[in-house]
């Protein structure tokens, strides 16, 4: 019986990362973006949340704009976090499993989205560095994984929480 949970453990993990690596491809695409293109997108986000930032006493555009960016960066990577997390708990069996355990293959899908996952700010912004219009800054970098980590975080909250409640 340990054998078929393992399997399934290792099949479910393959699928979130199926996960994680087309999240990646939507990040990556969106830094492939030429920068007049970005700032559009930005500036209708912008409209619409202008009422709020103007409620918080924000009226300055380039700032609004700023935010809606920086943001857009730490989501985008919270939600990773919270993918790799899905990953690493698939692979220890499901999200009320009480057991820390994981099988060898699980345990290398769990490195290897981790891997991606500490990666994956580096290459989004060495692909910002090469589009058009647009820049690369280490600040985005830590930003992100700032991100990673709160999206992890988040995941093992919630995972925590579950248990007590089971």
């Amino acid at each position: 019986m340990a054998g078929k949970g393992s399997a399934h453990a290792s099949r479910a993990a393959g699928v979130w990362l199926a996960v994680v690596v087309l999240w990646l491809a939507f990040v990556w695409g969106h830094s492939l973006v030429p920068g007049p293109a970005s700032t559009g997108e930005s500036n209708v986000v912008m409209h619409a949340l202008r009422p709020a930032f103007e409620a918080a006493g924000v009226t300055d555009t380039h700032q609004m704009t700023h935010l809606i960016r920086k943001c857009a960066h730490f989501l985008e990577y919270a939600m990773l976090g919270l993918l790799c997390s899905g990953l690493r708990t698939a692979a220890q069996g499901g999200f009320m499993r009480a057991s820390y355990s994981v099988d060898a293959k699980a345990m290398r899908l769990v490195k290897l989205g981790t891997l991606m996952c500490c990666l994956a700010p580096v290459a989004d912004e060495t692909i910002q560095m090469f589009t058009p219009g647009r820049s690369s800054l280490l600040t985005d970098v830590l930003l992100d994984l700032s991100g990673v980590l709160f999206g992890t975080l988040v995941m093992l909250a919630a995972r925590r929480i579950g248990r007590r409640r089971a």
